[in-house]
């Protein structure tokens, strides 16, 4: 738990100074490239594996990627995808 409230710490005074302009435009609203849909698996990380920014992508994860056929019960899956297309 330390390691990430030293992180915390670590990114509010070095990183979003240094970036503030950056992180102004992440909070006037975003704008993603793309829908990106992948496992809850802490080892992947869809920014580095694309090469993108934070905001380029709008990520949904879930365990085991899976995704609902249409007209399946109601599931965050399916209002996350109606989300993103709708919306976004």
């Amino acid at each position: 738990m330390q390691k990430l409230v030293d992180g915390i710490h670590k990114f509010q005074k070095d990183v979003f100074c240094s970036q503030e302009r950056f992180f102004q435009r992440l909070a006037d609203g975003q704008k993603p490239l793309a829908l990106f849909i992948t496992c809850s698996d802490s080892r992947i990380d869809p920014n580095m594996l694309t090469q993108t920014k934070p905001g380029e992508l709008f990520i949904m994860r879930n365990a085991g990627n899976i995704v609902p056929p249409y007209g399946a019960a109601s599931s965050g899956e399916a209002a996350t995808i109606e989300y993103a297309v709708a919306v976004l």
